[in-house]
């Protein structure tokens, strides 16, 4: 028998007794991939509402040091999690943002949320220092089991299983997001 010791909230049971999936709380690879899966859909949506405005689908043309598609992502993630409590991707890849005094997230609260994750997170966007960030939010995930914009705005990331396909389903969406992406960006160059 193992010596892993588990707290009951992080399983749930059927009524018959047998377990029925096992709760993550830490899961920065899924967290990442759900984050990019959210900015790929966005620059596919900003690019398709575009090109139905002026025929191209050139998202990033007024972009200057910081890239400003992500910054327009802020309030419309706080928005999806306020009203849905969740993002495509984090629904997609089964991740839940659970508030820790509060039933559900108020808007405020996840508008901080998300600007923390761009600025202290992602790094604004801009190239080097976002890698940075990335990798710091990483070690510090991983070592003290939450981000500072969990801890800020005091909010739980839980993990459910996820199907093998779905993983590779959402790299291949944030891959093609990215080439996506860096393709027009690099041609305006």
């Amino acid at each position: 028998m193992s010596d892993q010791i588990i707290e009951p909230s992080e399983i749930i049971i059927e009524q018959d007794g047998t377990e029925k999936e096992t709760i993550s709380h830490v899961n920065p690879k899924i967290r990442f991939l759900a984050r990019f899966f959210d900015y790929a859909l966005f620059i596919f949506f900003l690019a398709t509402v575009r090109y139905f405005i002026t025929g191209s689908t050139d998202v990033i043309r007024h972009e200057s040091f910081i890239p400003i598609q992500f910054f327009i992502w802020i309030p419309l993630e706080a928005l999806l999690l306020y009203v849905w409590g969740t993002t495509p991707g984090k629904f997609f890849l089964k991740t839940k943002i659970i508030p820790k005094k509060r039933i559900k997230l108020d808007y405020m609260s996840a508008l901080k949320r998300s600007f923390n994750v761009w600025f202290r997170g992602f790094g604004m966007g801009i190239p080097v220092i976002n890698i940075l960030c990335l990798m710091v939010a990483y070690q510090r995930l991983n070592f003290l089991q939450m981000t500072s914009w969990d801890r800020d705005e005091q909010t739980i990331v839980t993990h459910y299983p996820v199907g093998q396909w779905r993983i590779i389903l959402a790299s291949i969406v944030s891959f093609s997001g990215l080439v996506f992406y860096y393709m027009f960006k690099t041609s305006l160059s």
